[in-house]
């Protein structure tokens, strides 16, 4: 089979009907950029050949185009020296799918029958068809598909070794091989039986008569230890009946209620005992309290009246000495005045002569500080005027107010012109510019968008108006210029443009002002007014005259400074004098008042005292009344000990009264319960035997084991027959192995002149059973195929393909090969090579080559094939 031409319509980009023709017999190129539909041809072609026209799985989806449609693909092929068309349509709607072959130009088939003549025509690749091998997806670049063309490589090489027909080898090997795998295929699968199977249902035999046998055998085990159990509780029964077992149970009841009883009357007359010693106790800690209450307040009184008495001469002898404090103060500070005064005279003659050195000093600086004062006046004038150019215009946050509204109004301008009413012309040859839009010419191929309406004027022709109607977004925009309107009201400008200009020239006042400021700064560090200040702190000279003659002449500097320096120290050790004097007046003010303190503590402390004792009579005499009943509460609480203690050691256990009469009580309990248990075991067991024996489990036991046994051997018999065909089949394969060379030969005999094209000298091993490039050796080197780099698999392995391709080409039942972009590895010195071979096959082969490398193409050669739209009512 040969293809001569191709039709798309609704796949994918191709919603338009397009068209490949010319295809040729021998090298076919299409060369054309990516997404350019190459590869949605290669799909389309696997689609016609290979899919149901009623199916509608992931496949065929992903050809519908994003405008829908219902995918179409139509081939012509030469086939036998016949001219067929192959049409085939998917439908959305599952089951609806069409498919009509025409042979020159009358119907043929359609339907099922079209899909068996297709089907016949070139076999699926998962029925082992040669497509599988030749038609090489894009980006497929080795034998990833290696399992799925295994038969078809054994197949094809098994077609063409004609010679090498021995039971060993070839389609005779093929056949009896085939017939030992469906005879296993009968009976097992890879997991175990197979469902249905003789050793499935020998196996689901042997497990049933086993579950049953075993099931028979419990069921013979349950009705012995069912005996065994009835045999045991008559005997409980007879026992737990016993009149004498019974009266032991009763007696000892009888004697544990008694002893109990007993208990609980003792236990009364320890607690009222107990209650006596609480009691005694009570009283006697009372008594206590009342005494040892009584003794502390006569002794806080006492106590009291010693503090008073302590405190008292303690703060005399303070008042003494803060008064001798307060006098050497007075003395002290007199003596600090008058050497202050002595400092104060000194360091005013020292000013005095600073004075009249400064004053000589002052000129330079009166001058530097004038000329300073002035440039900062004026640097402040400036600024002034700067802040208010620095206050004009638009600043940065209106700006950007301003430029939003902008954007706003241009989006909403955009999107009003994406919808509104539109006009596009496209001019016939030499008539650009002859149709006009409100008096300007309307350019070619341009969409004109029209949101409020226009007139088009044809000259010599007609005028046309158009009327956008209730276009949308005209709100929108709207309202966009009117935020944009106010934003420029608010700030004083009548465009965006003035804006942005403003603003600029307020940022560089504000600029040229922070400059002046800086400048200002240096100048004047503490302002305009400080160096005003400092220059009219300047000593001024003295006029003329101004000294009177008796004035008394002034001392040099050293002399004034040391005079000061002595003024000074006698002020300072004047001034810690006082210091220290007026530290230690404070601290006796502090310890005077700290005694006083604690003398007014002590007369409020005996005042309590004596106010707490106040009112009882005879104090000392109450306390000695106390003390001498003291003694008898004492016996009293050491009697009602004794009479609890006695009756605490003479009382019984009440845990262990309790428990004897609560094991009594038990015992009695559980014997009645015990035999209505016993009773009532033994009519149910008395049930199930009756059932048990009635079934007859035992006889059916024994015809059990006798089926199993049956079943064992058929099982047996079964599964020797799956081993003898198992290990039938293994001696096959091993004697398949040793004529594999037979295999391989035609296909290197193929491979091997197109091989050396790439390689001299060049050899390919191949893997006999799977039929695949195992080691490359070229230079005097082995290299493992897996290893070798994806150019080097890539070109290998398309060589294979072709060497394939020619021998089921000369077997009769040729094949074309489709490569879609198979060559995107290979280097430009190499690639010169590949399109030698592919030439070279080509003389007895049909082969197209899709790629997107256009210009590496063009020395291919071959019939260069070109995707076209179809014409308008061509069929």
């Amino acid at each position: 089979m040969k293809l001569c031409s191709i039709r798309l319509e609704n796949l994918r980009r191709f919603t338009d009907p397009v068209e490949i023709t010319g295809i040729g017999p021998g090298l076919n190129v299409l060369a054309a950029p990516n997404e350019q539909g190459k590869s949605t041809i290669f799909d389309a072609l696997h689609a016609l050949f290979f899919k149901d026209a009623k199916a509608w799985d992931k496949e065929i989806r992903g050809l519908v185009p994003h405008a829908g449609g219902d995918p179409r693909v139509e081939v012509e092929v030469d086939h036998e020296g016949a001219r067929y068309r192959i049409a085939k349509q998917f439908f959305k709607t599952s089951g609806k799918g069409e498919v009509r072959i025409w042979r020159e130009g009358t119907l043929l088939h359609q339907a099922d029958a079209a899909e068996a003549w297709l089907k016949a025509l070139i076999k699926p690749p998962k029925e082992d068809g040669p497509s599988g091998l030749l038609w090489v997806r894009q980006g497929v670049t080795s034998f990833e598909d290696a399992r799925e063309t295994l038969s078809a490589r054994r197949d094809l090489l098994s077609s063409v070794a004609g010679e090498v027909e021995m039971v060993t080898g070839g389609q005779r090997m093929d056949a009896i091989r085939r017939q030992v795998r469906e005879a296993l295929d009968q009976l097992v699968t890879t997991r175990g039986a197979r469902k249905g199977g003789a050793l499935d249902l020998a196996e689901r035999a042997v497990a049933d008569l086993v579950q049953r046998r075993d099931q028979l055998s419990a069921q013979v085990q349950e009705l012995r230890q069912l005996l065994d159990q009835r045999r045991a509780l008559q005997a409980e029964q007879a026992a737990l009946n016993d009149p004498e077992e019974r009266a032991e149970l009763q007696a000892r009841l009888e004697a544990a209620e008694a002893a109990m009883e007993a208990a609980n009357r003792h236990q009364e007359q320890l607690a009222q005992a107990s209650h006596a010693v609480q009691l005694a106790e009570t009283v006697l800690e009372n008594h206590q309290r009342k005494i040892a209450e009584l003794t502390a307040r006569l002794e806080e009184a006492s106590a009291a009246k010693a503090a008073v008495a302590e405190t008292s001469e303690v703060a005399a002898r303070a008042h003494v000495t803060f008064d001798a404090q307060e006098e050497k103060k007075r003395h002290l500070t007199e003596a600090a005045t008058q050497a202050r005064a002595g400092a104060k005279k000194a360091r005013a003659a020292l000013d005095a002569v600073l004075q009249a050195i400064s004053v000589a000093q002052a000129e330079g600086l009166r001058r530097d500080l004038s000329d300073r004062l002035k440039q900062a006046r004026a640097q402040a004038d400036q600024i002034d005027s700067l802040a208010k150019a620095a206050a004009c215009g638009p600043d940065e946050a209106v700006l950007r107010r301003i430029e939003a509204a902008r954007e706003a109004h241009n989006l909403a301008r955009r999107a009003q012109e994406a919808t509104a009413t539109a006009v596009t012309v496209h001019y016939q040859a030499g008539q650009e510019g002859g149709i006009h839009l409100d008096g300007a010419g309307v350019p070619d191929g341009k969409r004109l968008p029209l949101p409020g309406g226009g007139r088009l004027v044809v000259p010599g022709v007609a005028e046309i108006d158009i009327h956008p109607g209730q276009a949308g977004g005209a709100a929108a925009l709207e309202q966009a210029q009117a935020a944009l309107t106010q934003l420029l009201e608010q700030a004083g400008c009548t465009s965006v443009e003035e804006a942005r200009t403003r603003h600029k020239a307020r940022q560089e006042a504000q600029q040229q002002r922070q400059e002046a400021q800086t400048l200002l700064k240096v100048l004047a560090p503490d302002g305009i007014k400080a160096l005003i200040d400092q220059l009219e702190a300047l000593p001024q000279a003295p006029g003329a005259g101004a000294q009177d003659e008796s004035t008394t002449p002034l001392p040099d500097r050293a002399q004034a400074e040391a005079a000061f320096r002595a003024a000074e120290q006698e002020a300072e050790a004047a001034e810690n004098a006082l210091e220290a004097i007026r530290s230690a007046a404070a601290d006796s003010r502090l310890a005077m008042e700290n005694a006083s303190a604690r003398a007014d503590a002590a007369v409020q402390r005996l005042d309590r005292a004596l106010a707490v004792i106040e009112g009882q009579e005879q104090a000392a005499e109450a306390l000695q009344r106390l003390s001498e009943d003291l003694p008898a509460l004492q016996q009293n609480l050491s009697q009602a000990k004794a009479t609890e203690t006695a009756l605490r050691q003479a009382a019984p256990d009440p845990a262990q009264t309790r428990a004897i009469l609560q094991r009594a009580q038990s015992a009695q309990d559980a014997a009645r319960q015990r035999a209505q248990e016993v009773a009532r075991d033994l009519a149910v067991l008395e049930t199930r035997i009756a059932t048990h024996a009635s079934a007859a489990v035992e006889e059916e036991l024994a015809d059990t084991e006798g089926q199993l046994d049956r079943a064992q051997k058929r099982l047996a018999a079964v599964e020797f027959e799956v081993a003898v065909l198992r290990r039938l089949d293994a001696a096959l394969e091993r004697a398949r192995s040793e004529a594999q060379e037979h295999y391989v030969g035609p296909v290197m005999a193929e491979l091997r002149p197109l091989l050396r094209m790439l390689w001299p000298e060049a050899e390919l091993s191949v893997d006999a059973g799977k039929v695949l490039p195992e080691e490359l050796q070229r230079g005097g080197e082995t290299a493992a195929f897996d290893s070798l780099s994806g150019g080097t698999q890539e070109q290998i392995a398309l060589l294979v393909r072709l060497a394939f391709a020619r021998l089921l080409a000369r077997s009769g039942h040729p094949a074309p090969v489709i490569l879609d972009d198979a060559i995107v590895y290979t280097d430009d010195a190499r690639i010169e090579k590949i399109f030698d071979a592919l030439t070279m096959q080509a003389d007895e082969l049909q082969i197209l080559v899709f790629s997107c490398r256009q210009k590496a193409f063009r020395g291919l050669g071959g019939t260069q094939l070109t995707i076209r739209p179809v014409e308008a009512g061509s069929q």
